[in-house]
């Protein structure tokens, strides 16, 4: 049962009958050691316990025999007592057979006899990112740069600032707004930009939401108008920086605090329109900045415009071409505008626009969750700017890092076989009548503004409505109460609650009964080739 390979460390891993054949097919690219499996009579290893484990090895294994033993990363209890009848150190292997490789070439002295090889390392990849982004942010106070109330933003990423906006804020109570900015923090945003409507001036709202925000938090605060009454009063009121600044309205507010900082953005005084030829517009940004600076303000942001699909390659090579020619001023560029415009998920879209922001030399992208399918972005667009900047430090691709956007998708499958069975019995989805638990049915929701999975029960016992954060916490309450007497009605709420927590998690729509996801298709045209 050997498979030897250089002698530089004998391991013996352990495992189960069906696991048996991923093992062996998994560690033929394995080097360096000199590795026996041993096959435990049970199919499934996380059947097994370290007990279980010991009494098998007792005997067989000794003191000298090897330098580790593996076992299964699901078997129950501490290697230690498997340790302590063996004399081999004994840890634990990775949850999967397939992750053996890259475990063996982490080497064994990091793993333990208590946690799974994938927690363990999962826990040494955050500690790096961890020390790589303190890193970042050392060095990011040695580059030219300013502060944005107290936030140091430097001229070249990493890192890359995050702005999150909230759309029309001067239609919230101040009560709302607390807890609107309060998410966005905790979703990761280092600036909380306040959007207002476009054309109708609310300098009274503005000063309010302001005032409103900086009585709570400590964090900088933007406002996005380029409406002069509103910027006068915002400032007035404490903001640390103001979006929209151009030669339509630079001389009606060329008054206010120096020390704040403003976003220049390449609007015609002429037609009051954004050039569409990008070098038009990079040098009409280029002007408007140093018209901007002219007027005493130091601390300028230079926005070229990222626009939705269509134009937005063009928009971003307006973006590489003035960083090319004004390396002295930092890029501020608003990525909502390709996210919210397009029917694809924003994990994968943000990260893409992030990447791009580093590559062109972004300090700050500004996003916002005004649509539904946006809701999650400040999140998302957070982390993928640390993936970058651990990334662009590591000198690495932004791929196995230790944190990343892979929600829906996974990186590896995990087809474990199963070959031991007497017979095949195909179940086929049909219509059949359905017999109602006589102990009463559940009404079951997903209450997103509270982060609650609802299961209203309507029955014998009453109308109860029980909460939870999870499918097996209200699961456990339901068998509690004896609220479910039928085999049926306890797997269809099983599969139910599943479908909720999921929905809950990803900030989806949930429908009882209904998918939670839905493939889409492409649509079939007829070709007519020649």
């Amino acid at each position: 049962m050997a498979m030897v390979m250089n002698c530089l460390a004998r391991i013996l891993i352990v495992t189960g009958r069906l696991a048996e054949p991923i093992v062996r097919r998994v560690l033929g690219s394995v080097a360096g050691y000199e590795i026996d499996v041993f096959v435990a009579p049970v199919d499934i290893a996380a059947f097994m316990t370290v007990d279980y484990v010991a009494k098998l090895l007792a005997g067989r294994v000794g003191k000298n025999s090897y330098d580790y033993i593996i076992l299964p990363g699901l078997v129950r209890g501490s290697g230690k007592v498997v340790e302590s009848v063996t004399g081999v150190r004994t840890v634990k292997g990775p949850v999967n057979a397939v992750d053996l490789p890259d475990v063996l070439k982490v080497g064994l002295d990091v793993l333990s006899p208590d946690k799974p090889a994938d927690e363990v390392l999962q826990s040494l990849r955050l500690e790096r990112c961890k020390r790589v982004l303190a890193e970042v942010e050392k060095r990011a106070l040695e580059k030219r740069g300013f502060a944005v109330g107290g936030l140091y933003v430097a001229l070249e990423p990493p890192p890359i600032r995050v702005a999150s906006e909230i759309s029309h804020s001067h239609m919230l109570s101040d009560e709302e707004l607390v807890k609107r900015v309060s998410y966005l923090i905790e979703s990761g945003a280092d600036v909380i930009s306040l959007g207002f409507e476009a054309l109708e001036p609310h300098p009274d709202d503005v000063h309010r939401v302001v005032r409103a925000v900086k009585s709570v938090f400590d964090v900088p605060i933007a406002i996005d108008t380029s409406i002069p009454s509103e910027i006068l009063r915002g400032v007035e009121a404490g903001a640390d920086m103001v979006i929209n600044i151009d030669l339509t309205n630079i001389e009606h507010v060329k008054g206010v605090d120096k020390n704040i900082a403003v976003v220049a953005i390449p609007r015609n005084p002429a037609d009051n329109s954004i050039p569409r030829d990008y070098g038009e517009r990079v040098e009409l940004l280029a002007k408007t900045v140093d018209v901007v600076k002219s007027h005493g303000f130091e601390k300028v942001f230079a926005d070229a415009i990222l626009e939705p699909i269509g134009n937005t390659f063009k928009s971003l090579q307006a973006y590489a071409k003035f960083k090319e020619i004004r390396k002295d001023v930092p890029l501020f560029m608003g990525i909502g505008n390709v996210a919210e415009l397009i029917d694809a998920d924003s994990v994968g879209v943000n990260a893409i626009l992030v990447a791009l922001a580093q590559e062109i030399g972004a300090s700050m992208v500004l996003t916002v969750e005004h649509s539904t399918k946006a809701k999650g972005s400040t999140r998302e667009v957070k982390i993928a700017t640390q993936m970058m900047a651990i990334a662009s430090s590591l000198e690495t691709l932004p791929k196995d890092l230790g944190i990343s956007l892979l929600i829906l998708k996974d990186k590896r499958r995990y087809d474990t076989p199963i070959d031991n069975y007497d017979q095949v019995v195909y179940a086929e989805e049909e219509e059949k009548p359905y017999t109602l638990d006589p102990m009463g049915v559940f009404k079951i929701r997903v209450n997103h503004e509270e982060g609650y999975i609802e299961a209203l029960y309507i029955g014998r016992k009453g109308r109860i409505l029980i909460k939870g954060r999870t499918a097996k916490a209200i699961r456990n309450k339901i068998v509690e109460l004896g609220l479910a007497s039928q085999t049926s009605h306890a797997l269809y709420l099983g599969a139910e609650l599943a479908k909720a927590e999921e929905a809950l998690k990803l900030g989806k729509n949930y429908v009882q009964e209904q998918p939670l996801f839905m493939l889409p298709k492409p649509i079939k045209i007829q070709r007519n080739d020649t």
